[in-house]
């Protein structure tokens, strides 16, 4: 076997130590510039208007006014091209739309203080109020969650009054963590361990907040709602696994800002595919809850039955909040389109306004009064709507029906006057419908079709602000105008001539539709589509007519009849009978010779009428050669003529 030798070649000779030194720094700083080069030219072409980090930081640190007002503008450009890929106009939906990159980008432009954070906010209320779930969303679900979390806990708390961003970024949590929820219940929220280590370790320090707001119901409820979801989503992770990983790096996160999350080593996959077999287990009375708003939208005709075991009411009040939460939101979606189901939900809130036995059903109870008021907004037929505001059978015109109370009912509601009602939760009612009757008076302002309805609302509020005497329930409509005037949806163009109505801030009114739907399609088998089956024609009874009867009726007439001739006129009466076929055929000839009489009238109308036009210019025609004439002859015979020297 050949031997086969490499030569070597010494590029650069012998050279000394020092020189050895210089030229690996030259060559470190070759490859410095070299890599600064490529880093300028991607950022060349990376987006201008990409919402990053370094940005934010560059926003916050402007001092100087035309610095600002340049961060200012070039952060309402992001907004604007964040509101096209969140799909604010398509319901969420679009080739152009990207919800985790936009939900992503509107997260961190939330730290931008001002103008921007509060329209940054409006964008995300208003997309993930309304935007499809899908399951690629758990990743920014889950990123959203943990900011929100760390903003409440290290932020809010600071503040010494409740400000209006601070209601919005609960109401973030809420629809943030109801998704994760959702998809918690569907079985897609399994694989991500480590972000559920991460948002265990958020969650331990939320409760200690909760005391700061027992005076607010609606934040409240908000807060507890993310600590129970929260729980429930984390609640198959091991302790022991919690606790190790917990030591010594929750110190270290909660000294950074949260939109350096983006950065960290969180290894969740950053895609799901959704399952081969639907997982979802929910409790009986969501499942029947569930079924109440299937059989509304489907028009299935079961629906008395469904909504009578649905008066089992003991099991809303024993059940799991949450689950009873989500059955009162489907209630109210369906209660939205039928009437009936606005019936029951009426008397399953009767049972939920009179036990106050835990703060669970006081927080069930401030819900069903919010879902009250979103019926009186959105319901599908005006006698849903004022429903909803009166109650049933609380009018003189309806006596027999039973007393269900409205929002009207509900705002003068008093413990000491309502059985099962104790001192010191009455308020929770009366704080609910105050709320809900102001959101309503603020979205039907200037809508002229609503006007009795906002009117009844607005005269309501009056009279019950000069009666109240717990301040807590007077806070109520300060904390919905200082929700409700903030600013308008970022989405309607401020120059368009569009209502007030449609200007109106922020609201969640696709919440309970969302929730029914992803539930029905993940939970319980399709539904076939109702086809409506073709009605049979009642057959109508052929009554022969009796001999007697028709001599009885024509007996004046044959009085001075022979026998014979009797014989022969009723022989005669019965072969000149016309069947069914004949009179039908008599009928539709009748029809047709009128329809050509009409039709021959228009015609000979119309033939008149260019008889009458033709005439007209043909007597212009004359006219015109008459004068003519006229003229030619005064320029031959130089003087004028009268009309008896023209001959005939």
């Amino acid at each position: 076997m050949p031997i086969f030798k490499i030569p070597i070649v010494h590029r650069f000779g012998i050279i000394s130590h020092t020189e050895h030194l210089l030229l690996e720094e030259s060559l470190v700083k070759t490859a410095e510039d070299t890599r600064k080069f490529y880093n300028s030219k991607d950022a060349a072409k990376r987006n201008p208007f990409e919402v990053t980090e370094q940005f934010v930081q560059e926003f916050k640190c402007a001092k100087e006014q035309k610095e600002k007002e340049q961060m200012i503008e070039m952060a309402q450009k992001m907004l604007t091209r964040n509101k096209r890929k969140a799909g604010l106009n398509t319901m969420g939906s679009g080739n152009h739309v990207n919800l985790p990159l936009a939900w992503t980008e509107l997260a961190l432009l939330v730290q931008c203080k001002g103008k921007i954070q509060a329209e940054a906010l409006d964008i995300l209320l208003i997309s993930l109020d309304h935007a499809p779930l899908h399951p690629d969303q758990i990743p920014v679900l889950f990123f959203l969650a943990e900011s929100i979390l760390y903003w409440i806990c290290t932020d809010a708390v600071k503040q010494p009054y409740l400000y209006t961003c601070e209601v919005k970024i609960i109401k973030l949590g809420f629809l943030t963590f109801l998704r994760l929820f959702i998809l918690h219940l569907a079985g897609l929220v399994q694989t991500f361990k480590e972000c559920k280590y991460r948002l265990h370790a958020y969650l331990e320090g939320l409760p200690e907040r909760e005391a700061c707001y027992r005076s607010y119901p609606n934040v409240l409820l908000g807060v507890r709602f993310i600590i129970r979801t929260g729980e429930a989503i984390c609640y198959s992770l091991r302790s022991s696994e919690a606790c190790c990983y917990r030591t010594g790096v929750l110190d270290e996160e909660l000294k950074k800002k949260f939109c350096s999350q983006l950065n960290t080593d969180c290894r969740c996959p950053q895609r799901v595919d959704e399952p081969q077999q639907k997982a979802c287990n929910i409790s009986p009375v969501l499942r029947e809850c569930l079924l109440v708003w299937i059989y509304v939208k489907h028009k299935i005709q079961l629906l008395d039955d469904i909504l009578k075991h649905l008066l089992l009411r003991e099991q809303l009040c024993n059940t799991n909040w949450i689950d009873a939460a989500l059955g009162l939101l489907l209630l109210g979606e369906a209660a939205k389109m039928n009437i009936t189901c606005l019936k029951a939900l009426t008397e399953l809130g009767i049972i939920l306004v009179s036990h106050f036995s835990s703060h669970n059903l006081k927080q069930l109870s401030y819900l069903y009064c919010c879902i009250l008021g979103d019926i009186c907004l959105y319901g599908s037929t005006s006698e849903i709507q004022k429903a909803a505001l009166i109650g049933f059978g609380n009018s003189s015109k309806s006596p027999n029906r039973t007393n269900t109370p409205g929002l009207l009912q509900l705002l003068q509601i008093q413990p000491a006057t309502t059985p099962g009602v104790d001192q010191d939760s009455g308020w929770w009612v009366r704080y609910g419908a105050a709320y809900s009757l102001e959101k309503v008076c603020h979205i039907l302002y200037g809508d002229k079709n609503q006007e009795g309805l906002r009117n009844a609302a607005w005269n309501a509020l009056q009279k019950q602000q000069s009666l109240e005497q717990d301040a807590r329930v007077l806070a109520a409509v300060k904390v919905a105008e200082a929700e409700l005037n903030g600013p308008i949806n970022p989405f309607i163009n401020a120059s368009s001539k569009t209502t007030s109505s449609l200007r109106s801030s922020v609201t969640i009114h696709f919440l309970g539709w969302r929730i029914a739907s992803i539930l029905s399609q993940l939970c319980l088998p399709p539904v076939a589509p109702s086809i409506a089956l073709p009605r049979m024609l009642p057959q109508r009874p052929i009554h022969s007519r009796s001999p007697f009867q028709k001599q009885w009726k024509v007996g004046k007439k044959m009085a001075d009849l022979s026998l014979r001739q009797e014989i022969m006129l009723a022989q005669a009466d019965r072969e000149s009978l016309p069947d069914f076929n004949t009179r039908a055929n008599f009928n539709l000839r009748r029809m047709v010779e009128d329809q050509w009489r009409k039709e021959l009238q228009t015609k000979l109308g119309y033939e008149e009428k260019e008889r009458e036009l033709q005439l007209q210019e043909k007597q212009k025609l004359e006219t015109e050669d008459f004068i003519e004439l006229m003229t030619r002859k005064e320029e031959k015979f130089h003087k004028k003529s009268t009309p008896c020297e023209i001959p005939p």
